[in-house]
């Protein structure tokens, strides 16, 4: 009886995991384009930085820094919001003015918007299916084996 269990359990072990699908390598960036521009809450972030690592306490880890940072930001007054939103507004101006620069000098075109990839539709997406082969076309093989066999 024991070895009837142990059977089934190597079994179980010996299915092989699902191949992952493999991922497209990214193109390098480039040194020389412009830094994108920080989000309100990251301005927050550079000024309150110090301040919470000061309370918490120089060992304080990464997290629980980030985590102290978020809280502060949920209960912040929107007057000191919108300040740091007017900063933001400001780098994104930054960033797109440079980034009109770096597209003249490189001769680049403006990179499309990501509402504008997401709305647009992926290609080639039913043609995988017509082009893969019935999984069973093997069965005239089959028959030649089963025939030497006898």
């Amino acid at each position: 009886m024991a070895r009837g269990k142990t059977a089934a359990k190597s079994s179980a072990k010996s299915k092989s995991p699902a191949k992952a699908p493999q991922r497209r390598k990214r193109s390098g960036k480039d040194p020389n384009a412009p830094k994108r521009p920080l989000s309100a809450f990251f301005w927050f972030c550079n000024d309150e930085r110090p301040k919470v690592k000061q309370t918490l306490g120089d060992d304080s880890s990464v997290g629980e820094v980030a985590k102290e940072l978020g809280k502060r930001w949920q209960v912040i007054a929107s007057t000191d919001k919108n300040r740091y939103q007017q900063l933001a507004d400001k780098d994104k101006a930054r960033y797109d003015r440079e980034m009109a620069s770096y597209n003249k000098k490189s001769g680049k075109a403006a990179a499309p918007s990501k509402a504008a990839a997401k709305a647009s539709p992926k290609k080639g997406g039913s043609k995988k299916k017509e082009e893969s082969e019935p999984e069973d076309d093997d069965d005239e093989e089959d028959e030649d084996e089963d025939e030497d066999d006898e």
